[in-house]
């Protein structure tokens, strides 16, 4: 987990490569299981007052071809050239650049909600609808961690987006997200189970008194009853640095307040109602053994949403053994790319081109 000493509660969940035989749905698009020759263009997108630095990578030949845009994981990510030229190698051409603030693209992805680069998604995606090789109609994006939330997100307020997958994407808020890492990580440090909830009690309580201003003299008698707590000092070198001292009503009010884009705007984003309104055919990745994700809330979600919605199309795999970038985390196959995931990729993407 990346973390930075004054976005400490931002979620910091890891971005991982992940090796993907990926490809878009097709009409008279094809999907290639050979590989493909490529070739790859730079290219800049203009969001805003802000100029994404980017590659297309594509497949060699004159027909027009699907596409994806890759959406970022948390933290400072530049242009994942690896998976865009795995894509590219099976017909799929991939746009991939680098997120604001980082590698040569301007702006900084600090100081806006996590939500709002969904945006830069979305004009990758109007990039490559400007151009004669790619298939408008078979255009998709790809996310991971972080970009789990965003690409579905990005589908469910644009009809240019042809398809979804997910590769482990939360389905519940960001805050709940991080309450869950905080939690594993006083597990892996030997804390028995009633001292984790009782832990992450506090800090669901402490986290809803900062979001909204409410409950202060009971946050500060719980914090207050929890210093004697034997697990206090694990949770306080956690991290966050946000229980000493408990910031008052007033100073959590200003506007300069140091985390009230995390508080005020990103950690209560619920990923429901995009999920609702996704349409697409959607393809949802996850492993059993991921410290990062809670899987089975998430999946429940999911399904959940599936039923209601009625996205007939909705996809959901979790593999065993493997962690939050789809590596398998022992045996003799330790750290490399689940074998059974990749086949169930292609599975899933094998039934929807003719």
């Amino acid at each position: 987990m990346v973390r930075s000493r004054t976005e400490s509660p931002v979620i910091r969940l890891l971005a991982f490569v992940v090796v993907l035989h990926v490809a878009a749905c097709a009409g008279h698009s094809t999907f290639r299981v050979n590989e493909r020759a490529t070739h790859e263009e730079a290219v800049r997108i203009a969001t805003g007052n802000v100029t994404l630095a980017g590659t297309l990578v594509i497949p060699d030949g004159s027909q027009r071809h699907p596409a994806v845009a890759l959406f970022h994981g948390s933290g400072p990510q530049q242009r994942d050239l690896f998976t865009a030229r795995w894509f590219a190698k099976h017909g799929v051409a991939a746009l991939a650049y680098d997120k604001r603030g980082v590698g040569e693209s301007t702006g900084n992805f600090r100081t806006v909600p996590f939500m709002e680069l969904c945006g830069d998604g979305l004009a990758a995606i109007e990039y490559l609808k400007s151009r004669r090789d790619i298939d408008t109609k078979h255009i998709g994006v790809w996310g991971l961690s972080q970009g789990g939330w965003l690409g579905p997100l990005a589908a469910s307020s644009s009809s240019d987006v042809a398809f979804v997958i997910a590769v482990s994407g939360p389905a519940v808020s960001p805050g709940e997200q991080m309450i869950f890492y905080y939690a594993n990580e006083l597990r892996a440090g030997g804390l028995p189970e009633s001292d984790v909830q009782e832990a992450s009690l506090m800090r669901r309580d402490i986290w809803n008194y900062l979001a909204t201003g409410n409950g202060y003299e009971s946050a500060k008698s719980e914090l207050n009853e929890a210093r004697a707590k034997r697990w206090y000092n694990e949770v306080k070198d956690q991290g966050d640095h946000l229980f000493e001292p408990l910031p008052s009503p007033a100073e959590i009010s200003k506007p300069d307040y140091r985390y009230a884009r995390w508080f005020k705007q990103e950690m209560n984003y619920d990923p429901v109602p995009a999920l609702e309104a996704l349409h697409v055919p959607a393809l949802f990745l996850f492993g059993d053994e991921d410290r990062l994700v809670n899987v089975n809330e998430t999946v429940a979600v999911l399904r959940r949403v599936q039923s209601q919605a009625g996205n007939r199309d909705f996809t959901i795999h979790v593999f065993r053994h493997v962690g939050h970038d789809m590596h398998v985390t022992s045996g003799e196959n330790a750290g490399v790319v689940d074998p059974e995931y990749l086949g169930a990729m292609r599975t899933w993407l094998s039934t929807r081109i003719r």
